[in-house]
């Protein structure tokens, strides 16, 4: 590659990066999260079944396994991909358009997340079911009750090590500057107001 295309290739090389390695961290998180709940799940059949063949209940039907390993995978694709990811894309946008710090994405993530929600809830109500949409406040009441803490480790696991680091970089690189002035010994310059009244102070000279 020569010179020349080097420079051309680098800047666009610098823009597209961060947006494939967000998109490779939240696709890899959500994989391994459906990999995790599915472990879970079968454990948690699993020592049902054994709780069950010894009180001598009811081992439940074949299909529940399977039904249930659809439902988690199902559950963590439209909570990752459909909700928590999206939000915190516009979170990371939010943040570099305004060149905030990265953890200021919080909120922004926050009330996406919940627009998402509300929006294909409604979807569902519109699409599929023949019931009302309930108020805004009630779809609010439950995304706090049951989405905050999953939104909140989620972002914190993706996002959380990258904004720390940011936070401690900005952290560091105020410090220098202000260590900077005092360390060449720049002394503060008097403003014109200060000079008038020094000047005016001393008596005429002669």
């Amino acid at each position: 590659m020569t010179l020349l295309g080097r420079r051309l290739f680098a800047p666009k090389m610098k823009a597209v990066l961060p947006a494939l390695t967000f998109l490779a961290r939240h696709f890899l998180f959500v994989a391994f999260a459906m990999v995790a709940c599915c472990i879970a799940w079968t454990i948690a059949y699993f020592v049902l079944l054994v709780v069950a063949v010894v009180t001598n209940q009811g081992v439940g039907g074949p299909l529940a396994f399977p039904a249930g390993i659809i439902a988690v995978l199902a559950a963590c694709g439209f909570l990752g991909w459909g909700v928590f990811a999206p939000a915190s894309a516009i979170g990371a946008v939010f943040c570099g358009v305004f060149r905030l710090p990265r953890i200021a994405a919080i909120p922004v993530v926050t009330v996406a997340a919940f627009l998402f929600s509300y929006l294909i809830y409604w979807a569902y109500i519109e699409m599929v079911t023949t019931h009302s949409m309930p108020p805004m406040l009630t779809v609010l009441k439950n995304f706090t009750i049951y989405l905050t803490i999953p939104l909140g480790a989620y972002w914190w696991l993706t996002e959380g090590p990258g904004a720390l680091f940011d936070s401690f970089r900005r952290w560091i690189g105020r410090r220098r500057q202000n260590k900077e002035p005092s360390e060449q010994g720049v002394e503060p310059q008097p403003t014109a107001h200060s000079e008038s009244n020094f000047s005016g102070s001393l008596p005429p000279l002669t």
